[in-house]
């Protein structure tokens, strides 16, 4: 007997009555027959119970050698003599009901954790359908919500376009990366009924939240987190101002349509990127040679080029620049609030005085979240609040989604998220007996082809 075989499937050796392996085309066979571990019937208690032969049980295992395993179980089957029940010798390598060993099982848990691991991949690996990988997950992996933590991190995803809500909500703690949750929707009755949920004094820990600028959650903070204080993420006002300056860019662009061969026309259709780099970030050295100017120039030459098309351009270039340097600035650079709020509503003046309808909108955008903005210049543990880190798991989300071809389920995508994108994140050793279906119409009556 392979007393090494043997441990890597995790069988104890004095359990077993015979055992033999065969290389069978394209996997192994093995075949265990078990010693007789009944005492007394399961029924009543009797100890009157004759031997009714054995019962043979197919089970996957974990691969040897990149190839499946299949496992053959030999118990031994009884029937008592005082109640007539028949019943069987329990199965030391495998839970009931399930056709996986109990190791194979673990081996497809802990392969599912990487972010780019799929259900398809892991079927081929052990031999068996994509449905039955899903159900062991479905099975065995049910992610609870975290607490609250002292900064939460709010923002949203693009899920699926074949569900009824298409951008879920996900919830993460600021200071150590950790996602708390995610909420199917984050429409204002979904999001209500989440956090009416939990309890008031784990809301009361919460001292800062931190999300777009959307208006949906605004009217829920004073309800919610009576003791919390609203940031905006200053990522995502950058870049609504970039997006305002794009808009300016598409309009000025416009007006040359009607000769697309023009210079002004190719300047503003292929080099706007330059528009929306940093000032501190363009080139002022380097020479390369420009297909569209026909001559060598650098990056700020191209610029220049780029604003003199049209003065409203460059007025809402230079707004814009002014923003990044009011942003920009480091913790030791915060002086108090009060000199920022002065800047900001200098800046709010600079964009109206522009006369250009997307900055006079970005005006208005900065007046409505004017404190909020004021609010996201906090530093924690030298790190200034934002939502960088839920941009960075959103990146891995999207590889998850996209390696899966897309997920419908919300329930078993949750899941899956929380399992791999939490470190310390594990699966359950009982399983949950609960399905996880999305629920559906019933067939109705159908007529069949006969052929």
């Amino acid at each position: 007997m392979n007393n090494e075989l043997l441990t890597l499937f995790d069988i104890k050796d004095d359990i077993v009555e015979s055992f033999t392996i065969d290389n069978i085309d394209t996997y192994y066979e093995i075949n265990i027959r078990f010693k007789p571990s009944v005492v007394c019937c399961p029924h009543c208690g009797s100890i009157h119970f004759i031997s009714k032969g054995t019962q043979k049980k197919r089970l996957v295992s974990t691969p040897i050698n990149d190839q499946p395993v299949k496992i053959i179980t030999h118990l031994k089957r009884y029937k008592c003599l005082d109640c007539t029940s028949y019943f069987s010798d329990t199965n030391p390598i495998a839970y009931e009901n399930w056709s996986f060993t109990k190791v194979a099982i673990i081996s497809i848990l802990n392969k599912l954790k990487p972010y780019n691991a799929t259900y398809a991949s892991i079927a081929r690996m052990f031999g068996v359908s994509t449905t039955r990988i899903i159900d062991v997950f479905d099975a065995f992996v049910r992610i609870k919500r975290h607490n609250l933590p002292k900064v939460l991190l709010i923002d949203e995803f693009h899920f699926s376009r074949h569900t009824k809500y298409k951008y879920p909500a996900i919830l993460m703690n600021f200071e150590n990366n950790l996602i708390i949750d995610i909420i199917e929707s984050r429409t204002h009755d979904i999001m209500s009924d989440y956090f009416f949920k939990i309890n008031l004094e784990e809301r009361k820990k919460v001292e800062y939240i931190c999300t777009d600028m959307s208006f949906i959650f605004k009217p829920l903070l004073k309800t919610y987190f009576p003791n919390s204080t609203l940031l905006v993420d200053h990522f995502h006002v950058t870049k609504f101002v970039n997006d305002q300056l794009n808009n300016t860019r598409k309009r000025v662009m416009r007006k040359y349509a009607s000769n697309k061969k023009s210079l002004e026309y190719r300047l503003l259709k292929h080099r706007y990127k330059l528009l929306l780099k940093s000032r501190n970030d363009i080139d002022l050295e380097i020479f390369k040679y420009d297909n569209i100017l026909e001559h060598y120039a650098t990056e700020n030459i191209i610029l220049e080029q780029l604003l003199n098309c049209d003065e409203e351009l460059r007025q809402a270039y230079n707004a814009k620049e002014e923003y990044l340097i009011f942003d920009q600035v480091t913790q030791k650079e915060i002086n108090n609030c009060n000199n920022k709020r002065m800047e900001l509503t200098s800046l709010i003046k600079r964009f109206r005085h522009t006369q250009v309808e997307e900055s006079i909108k970005v005006a208005e955008t900065l007046n409505n979240w004017k404190e909020e903005i004021l609010n996201s210049f906090i530093w924690i543990n030298n790190r200034r609040i934002s939502n960088g880190p839920i941009e960075g798991k959103n990146n891995y989300i999207k590889k998850i989604l996209s390696n899966a071809n897309g997920m419908v389920n919300f329930k078993r995508a949750r899941n899956r998220i929380l399992y791999s994108q939490n470190k310390y994140e594990t699966y359950s050793t009982k399983e949950h007996k609960d399905k996880i279906k999305r629920p559906s119409n019933p067939r109705g009556t159908y007529k069949k082809n006969k052929k």
